[in-house]
């Protein structure tokens, strides 16, 4: 539960992806994040640098408004769990009239084996024709910065939006053997403030 006093305003989200690929178990991957009137932001995920692992983001947004909107959020955090680590990125949005870019990058480093370091990054570049559904390209990137060993995978990225909530679904390396799906369900709460 959040409590906010009565001078706060947030905005408050909710994000839970599915992970679906052949011959594996279903992965769902929850991120939480809010984000107060003076621009703090906090993020919390679980599943999502590794399985069974649960990392927790603080860092500060940074936006602009005109012709092209844009916030950035660089965040620093910690995870834990099968996964034990530190982790920096940060987090972009742009949106220029119908065409929206997001990014969501970090670099996170294992108190164990420096081995298991990486560099991650998902990018996505969508057009919303109508105000109910967008479509677009999407890309994660991962590269294990001990041996250099680099992952990329490119797909495409549409969704369903209806107030609030937005419903994406992903299809990744559509034309390999290695295709797998990403199913999200997505509430933004907007702004927050308790009644006085």
């Amino acid at each position: 539960m959040i409590f906010i006093t009565t001078d706060i305003l947030a905005q408050v989200g909710f994000e839970q992806y599915c992970y679906i690929k052949e011959n594996e178990k279903m992965t769902l991957v929850p991120i939480f994040n809010f984000e107060s009137s003076n621009q703090t932001y906090v993020e919390a995920r679980y599943n999502y640098e590794e399985l069974n692992a649960f990392s927790f983001y603080l860092g500060r947004t940074f936006t602009g408004k005109n012709k092209l909107t844009y916030s950035v959020t660089p965040i620093l955090g910690g995870v834990v769990g099968k996964f034990r680590g530190g982790s920096a990125g940060v987090n972009v949005v742009a949106e220029y009239g119908k065409i929206f870019f997001s990014t969501q990058s970090q670099y996170t480093v294992s108190f164990h084996e420096a081995s298991d370091d990486f560099l991650f990054a998902w990018s996505d570049l969508v057009y919303q024709p109508w105000k109910w559904f967008y479509v677009g390209l999407s890309t994660q990137q991962t590269l294990l910065t001990h041996d250099k060993s680099f992952v990329g995978e490119s797909g495409i990225a549409l969704g369903f939006v209806k107030g609030k909530w937005t419903f994406p679904l992903y299809c990744f390396s559509p034309l390999g053997d290695g295709k797998y799906l990403v199913l999200g369900i997505n509430y933004n709460a907007g702004s927050l403030k308790r009644n006085k």
